[in-house]
């Protein structure tokens, strides 16, 4: 089976390099499309359990998750930010420590426990970072 967001990559690059100079937004209708049965089935059974938030159907990702990555454990979070918050607990990041962010006025900064400092990017050939 081929994988869709691949494939829709690769078309999105051929289309840059024809020169069409726009990058498309990622079409997720054509990845819909070849797992339709099986998101369909799973979306079914959430529904019918009435667990919208934990339950068997996250367990069952977390597990699964945690077997692909070829780790112990995995954990579903609610969004990137709950995400980061529990990767950075986990690294012992803590009070008062820095953290760097994205020099970008969306940025969250919304954190009590340590400082976030922002950055930009000098360059993307050499990595620098201006602080």
């Amino acid at each position: 089976m081929t994988n869709p967001i691949i494939t829709e990559t690769t078309r999105n690059t051929e289309q840059l390099s024809k020169g069409s100079g726009q990058v498309p937004f990622l079409d997720l209708r054509a990845a819909y499309e070849e797992l339709k049965e099986e998101i369909d089935e799973a979306v079914a059974r959430v529904l019918g359990s009435g667990y919208y938030l934990l339950g068997k159907e996250v367990e069952a990702l977390e597990e699964e998750f945690a077997e692909y990555l070829d780790v112990k454990y995995c954990v579903g979070v609610g969004n990137g930010l709950d995400a980061l918050h529990l990767a950075l607990r986990a690294l012992g990041v803590g009070q008062g420590d820095e953290v760097l962010v994205p020099a970008i006025p969306t940025s969250p900064r919304g954190s009590r426990s340590v400082t976030p400092v922002p950055c930009r990017c000098l360059s993307s050939q050499t990595r620098g970072l201006t602080i």
